[in-house]
């Protein structure tokens, strides 16, 4: 398990001479790759991992990706136009039976402010199918879902970026928060496997600063349209 926390720097974009939008900073509040196999899962300190068969964790690098019917590689950057790369490590979530819930769940040690909201990322395949899958963001010291439920985008072989925002205004610092996802399918053979997951909080933009926004670039459409 790794357990990262950082700042990204605010990047400018130009819009015109006079116009200057800075884009909203994130914080990673941690992220998992499965390069550490499933003994990192049963062995972490920061984020308690756990499933319904309770027969521990079919986690796999890329060599082992073909026997469940998925790519070795996958497109990191979420950029076509860069090179895939091997998975560090993907959980197949159905481990032992059909319809699994596998689930992480962490102590919120970063302040979420207002005018922030939460991202959950990560890459989603399917074994066979993933039909009845779902993931979910529950804050478990309020008794409360985050997010609702949402559904994975996920096919065999190639593996799918999905992201998903939602408001986290009910989540405090303290409160222990749970990642849940349900495998779908109806038999180990099938189902839901993850890959990349990353949990990050960012700023919502001002609505003054989405208008001066859209302003700049439809002002940058009619100097081109008049020329």
């Amino acid at each position: 398990m790794k357990k990262v926390f950082s700042k990204l720097t605010a990047v400018t974009v130009l819009l015109s001479a006079s116009c200057v939008f800075n884009v909203a900073n994130a914080s990673l509040i941690f992220s998992e790759d499965f390069s550490g196999g499933s003994s990192a899962l049963e062995n972490s300190t920061d984020v308690t991992w756990a499933d319904t068969s309770g027969r521990g964790f079919e986690v796999y690098t890329f060599a082992s990706a073909g026997p469940r019917g998925m790519s070795g590689t996958y497109d990191h950057d979420n950029d076509a136009s860069t090179a895939q790369v091997n998975i560090p490590g993907a959980i197949e979530v159905n481990d032992d039976l059909g319809n699994e819930t596998l689930t992480a769940s962490f102590t919120l040690d970063s302040v979420i402010e207002a005018g922030q909201e939460a991202v959950l990322s990560f890459f989603a395949g399917a074994r066979n199918n993933a039909i009845g899958a779902t993931v979910e963001i529950l804050n478990l010291t309020q008794d409360t879902s985050l997010s609702g439920l949402f559904e994975p985008t996920a096919t065999s072989i190639e593996w799918t970026f999905n992201s998903f925002s939602f408001d986290s205004a009910a989540a405090s610092i303290g409160d222990v928060l749970q990642i849940t996802w349900l495998g779908g399918g109806t038999n180990s053979a099938t189902g839901l496997e993850v890959a990349d997951v990353n949990f990050s909080v960012v700023d919502v933009p001002a609505p003054a600063t989405t208008a001066i926004l859209a302003l700049g670039l439809a002002g940058l459409g009619f100097r081109r349209f008049k020329k």
